[in-house]
């Protein structure tokens, strides 16, 4: 356990946990103003942010760490908004992982599902086997009180999957979609679901929807997957397809209660100017385009921003347009799309001082032009954060939200 805790939160010096807020503001007066929210520097108020945040009711951030909290090993957190412009943003730490039967290690983020309830996954932990959990965290019946962490499935590394990093997608009627990053028939991982129980307290019911080959198909997806049109799921695998650097796939539900998933691999990546090692997941956008990030290839060699449109007819090929092309960048984190289809995202790496940067794509005025890269915000390694593995969630007025290794952020733009 802890030298695979180690493994996923190794980087560079740690901060202090500071609790304050500070703004870091780029030189331009036109620039857009990034605010350190938070400072993660271990101990009880987590460290390692891997997984983003996502924005709930009133403003408030939820996401996770990877590791710090009482025992090391990580935490569910919220970040509320101060009660008057200009105040101290308050992290409350909601769940501390032990290790045990309730997990380890969270990678990814969360999800808001019903009634404020958090899901998400731990790739370590569940108990003896350590292969990972899903978890729900309910909100407290009256303020002040404690959350209370469920545990709705722990892996055992066999056919039901191993290590689920990617975060969970919630469909209709509550029922939960993930991969796993190993595990399976083929030990090349999984997209599975996870059905609530009929009545409460019951138990909830996993299926393996995919099992990859570790061939053409695909082999170990490391992010969650995107509900499309018809309950249709899309995502990535990191590696796998014919030349072992990633597809893009979808998975249709059956025709009939019962039946098999269908999985149609969409892209096969080639790792060379289309793109290398997708380690983030998709997004749906207008006419059903997907767009995604590629950590490595290109032109340039470090990444792209790819967009997949469908065919026209049916069986055709899915066509892949590279939007962008890194040089230094290495883009961990998903696109998420925003006003007029202008694509959000990070880069781990690249910017003024090689700490990482926050940008946009903005479409083209007509079809066929070229797409419109805007660094917003270049992280200095000091204050600001630096190495961002996660995108970004956009809130009211625009504002971007999202975490670096060591802090979690405001962006107005």
């Amino acid at each position: 356990m802890a030298n695979r805790r180690r493994a996923l939160t190794t980087g560079g010096v740690l901060f202090a946990a500071l609790l304050f807020s500070i703004s870091y503001t780029t030189a331009q007066d036109t620039s857009p103003i990034l605010t350190t929210l938070l400072y993660f520097g271990g101990g009880s108020a987590g460290e390692y942010p891997y997984g983003g945040v996502v924005i709930g009711k009133s403003g408030v951030l939820y996401g996770t760490t990877a590791s710090g909290g009482s025992l090391d090993l990580g935490t569910v957190f919220s970040l509320a908004p101060p009660a008057s412009p200009g105040g101290a943003w308050t992290e409350s730490v909601l769940h501390n992982f032990t290790g045990g039967g309730d997990g380890a290690v969270p990678y990814a983020g969360v999800v808001i599902g019903s009634g404020g309830v958090l899901y998400g996954a731990t790739p370590a932990g569940g108990g003896s086997s350590d292969f990972g959990t899903v978890f729900a965290l309910t909100p407290p019946a009256s303020p002040g009180g404690a959350w209370t962490e469920t545990v709705l499935h722990a892996f055992t590394g066999g056919r039901n999957g191993a290590y689920p990093y990617g975060n969970i997608a919630i469909g209709k009627s509550g029922v939960l979609y993930g991969t796993t990053y190993g595990g399976g028939t083929a030990r090349s991982g999984t997209v599975f679901s996870l059905t609530p129980p009929a009545s409460p307290g019951g138990a909830w019911t996993e299926a393996v929807l995919h099992s990859f080959t570790g061939g053409n198909d695909g082999t170990n997806p490391h992010a969650g997957v995107a509900i499309g049109s018809g309950g249709v799921l899309y995502g990535t695998t990191a590696h796998g397809g014919s030349s072992c650097c990633g597809t893009v796939f979808s998975l249709a539900p059956p025709a009939s209660p019962g039946g098999d998933w269908t999985e149609t691999v969409l892209h096969d990546f080639t790792g060379g100017s289309d793109g290398t090692d997708p380690y983030a997941g998709v997004a749906i956008g207008s006419g059903g385009v997907l767009y995604g990030t590629t950590y490595a290839g290109g032109s340039l060699g470090a990444g792209t921003v790819f967009a997949l449109t469908p065919p026209a007819s049916p069986g055709d090929p899915w066509a892949e347009t590279i939007l962008l092309n890194f040089s230094v960048a290495h883009p961990y984190g998903s696109v998420v799309i925003g006003n007029n289809g202008v694509l959000y995202s990070t880069t781990s790496a690249g910017g003024n001082s090689g700490n990482g940067s926050v940008f946009s794509l903005t479409p083209p005025a007509s079809p066929g032009g070229q797409w419109t890269e805007t660094v917003l915000h270049s992280f200095a390694g000091g204050t600001d954060g630096a190495s961002p593995f996660a995108g970004v969630a956009i809130g009211s007025a625009g504002v971007l939200y999202g975490t670096t290794e060591f802090t979690a952020f405001s962006l107005k733009l």
